[in-house]
């Protein structure tokens, strides 16, 4: 039977094999950091420990997510799952459903949020180099108090939101739903990898749908290419992709 939420489709891709390579992101200047299953998912579980710890979050409530397109925002939209709550790509601070931001390194205003937090998209996920405004915490120093093994209060069913799509928002059954077409568009089989090209400023429902709901659908991986400079055919003959696509 097939996952109906993103963290059972997490969680089955990590009793399968934790070890095989879940995102591989390759940026500017050579830079590459590849997460195994497991490395993802214990990420993914310090941020969600920090979103129910720190910005007690209910069903329903909704995070921004001011992020290029990268790891740690693939990392937050997992947390976000996790917790039930509903990613919102550049959404709005001040809206009463908004229980944090997170933000990258070109976005440093702490805005309204009740807990703004910022991530400086090091590849290593380092922390800022110099101190951040008032009221805005750093991600890498925040989630070190975080454990790597996540419960949550509250799991989400096929049936919660876990996207802003629009005026509306799609569930977690619906999203993994659009992960499984967009292998199937892209040519892409079970298990396989794809190479995922975007040359977009900021992520958005797009980047969250072939980013993370296509390899947790399929049970595949995913190689994240941000660099419009580079030859795709030749990075997808190293990378071993059988497939690519391009949002």
């Amino acid at each position: 039977m097939a996952p109906t939420t993103v963290p059972d489709a997490l969680h089955e891709s990590l009793a399968r094999d934790g070890a095989r390579p879940l995102v591989t992101w390759l940026g500017a200047d050579g830079a590459r950091v590849e997460l195994s299953v497991r490395s993802f998912e214990n990420n993914v579980a310090k941020a969600a420990n920090l979103l129910q710890d720190d910005a007690d979050v209910s069903a329903g409530s909704r995070a921004v997510l001011r992020l290029a397109p990268h790891w740690q925002a693939l990392v937050w939209l997992g947390a976000c799952a996790a917790t039930s709550t509903v990613a919102w790509f550049d959404g709005d601070d001040a809206d009463p459903r908004v229980a944090v931001s997170v933000v990258g390194p070109d976005a440093t205003d702490a805005g309204s949020a009740p807990l703004a937090l910022a991530t400086s998209l090091h590849p290593l996920g380092m922390p800022f180099p110099s101190p951040l405004p008032d009221g805005l915490l750093d991600v890498a120093v925040e989630v070190r108090a975080h454990g790597d093994r996540f419960t949550p209060y509250r799991p989400p069913t096929e049936d919660s939101a876990w996207l802003v799509e629009g005026d509306g928002e799609l569930t977690h059954g619906e999203a993994l739903s659009a992960g499984v077409e967009l292998a199937r568009s892209a040519g892409l089989g079970h298990g396989g990898r794809l190479l995922l090209r975007t040359t977009a400023a900021r992520a958005g429902c797009a980047f969250a749908l072939g980013a993370l709901a296509l390899p947790l659908a399929v049970d595949g991986s995913v190689v994240l290419v941000t660099d419009a400079t580079v030859d795709v055919d030749e990075i997808a003959a190293i990378e071993r992709c059988e497939a690519t696509l391009e949002i």
